[in-house]
């Protein structure tokens, strides 16, 4: 199999990957380079279980592949969805712009999320644009209304978020996976709606320009994005002829806040179920009382690792810590159990992973996925690894 870096730098394959700046995930030249590799035959479908900003579904659409893109958080649904947009799509998107305007009336909600950043104006008109998106329509559940959007929908509500993200530039640190807030109502961004709808035409006038460039285009049913969990795929089994995907870091990276204003921008039922979503996703920062502590099925090494963080003398590791290691694991474990249920027999599971450290404890993830694989059954073929900073191995 001929493997690339995965580290996203020097991005030239599609104007896509500059769409929305997401942290995790790996390149798509690595993802084309997989499917050049694996000579798959055009009626194959391809799988990413922890399907992030879509750039495995994108690129399996562009070499004419079905896939199915799965992922907990509905914000990466959107945008996952987003990059499936082609020049087919822009009439319909351009004539949605149209209908921008100041006359949109939308309802004041004091507990709006997005009250933590921006003040009431600024809110009231990023909620125009985002009911213009939605031709008004009204939903129970964040779900419902993802479920309900086409890709025109998507790469509107994705310029929106990088209009929102924008303005919150002075809140986001070095570390891109926090965002601060402002801690007095002075401190909190105001625009005009003027200023914020000329912001959010000129983002999507990029956009479009961009696509209208592009000389690909697909069928729109090729690729199937859902909302849902690695650890129960809603995926039939013996269906998958290439698994392509990389697990959220063990390094408690909270996605949930990472996304938080897009999260607030999509969210029916506001902070709580913004609450509820982030305790969802794996590799989450929250963890529960108590955890189930039986940790035979997670593998030799896996269960020596944990082991080592619970008898640790820093503080919290014999308590918080080891329950967020083991909570992380076994979502792990469970996943490549459905990816191996998935698979047909001789396909192939390709995973991006990347070690760390716990204090002084190195954690192999690259050896610690490799023994639940081979567990489950699966051949391991090539451990391939990339040398960086950030110890990024495949």
């Amino acid at each position: 199999m001929r493997v690339v870096n995965p580290k996203r730098t020097n991005e030239s394959i599609d104007i896509k990957s500059a769409w929305y700046n997401y942290y995790a995930g790996y390149s798509h030249a690595f993802t084309q380079s997989i499917i050049d590799s694996v000579n798959l035959p055009k009626d194959s479908v391809i799988l990413d279980p922890w399907n992030g900003a879509g750039t495995t579904t994108l690129l399996a659409s562009m070499n004419g592949y079905q896939s199915i893109g799965i992922d907990l958080n509905p914000v990466m649904k959107i945008i996952a969805m987003a990059k499936q947009t082609t020049s087919n799509d822009l009439a319909v998107i351009l004539n949605r712009a149209k209908k921008i305007r100041a006359n949109v009336k939308v309802p004041l909600w004091k507990n709006d999320p997005l009250l933590g950043w921006f003040d009431m104006e600024c809110v009231n008109s990023i909620r125009r644009i985002e009911k213009i998106i939605l031709m008004g329509k009204l939903y129970k559940s964040t779900e419902d209304k993802v479920n309900s959007m086409d890709v025109a929908h998507c790469l509107m509500y994705t310029v929106l978020f990088n209009c929102v993200r924008e303005y919150l530039s002075p809140f986001i640190p070095s570390n891109p996976t926090w965002v601060k807030k402002p801690k007095t109502e002075s401190e909190k961004i105001t625009a005009s709606w003027v200023e914020f709808k000329r912001k959010y035409i000129f983002k999507l006038k990029e956009i479009t320009k961009g696509i209208s460039e592009l000389d690909h285009c697909w069928p729109d049913n090729l690729s199937n994005i859902k909302i849902g969990s690695s650890t129960k795929l809603k995926v039939d089994s013996s269906s998958i002829d290439l698994a392509l995907s990389s697990p959220p870091y063990c390094t408690r990276i909270d996605y949930g806040v990472a996304t938080s204003p897009e999260l607030a921008i999509l969210c029916v039922n506001g902070s709580l179920e913004l609450d509820s979503i982030r305790r969802e996703l794996m590799g989450t920062t929250t963890v529960p009382k108590t955890v189930d502590e039986s940790l035979i099925k997670l593998g030799s090494a896996c269960v020596r690792f944990l082991e080592s963080v619970k008898a640790h003398d820093s503080k919290a590791s014999k308590t918080y810590y080891f329950k967020n290691f083991v909570q992380y694991f076994k979502s792990l474990n469970e996943s490549v159990d459905e990816i191996y249920r998935v698979l047909k027999y001789g396909a192939r599971f390709v995973c991006v992973v990347q070690d760390s450290y716990y204090k002084d404890l190195h954690c192999d993830l690259p050896k610690l996925v490799i023994e639940m694989s081979e567990a489950k059954g699966l051949l391991l073929k090539e451990n391939i690894r990339f040398e960086s900073k950030k110890t990024c191995r495949i």
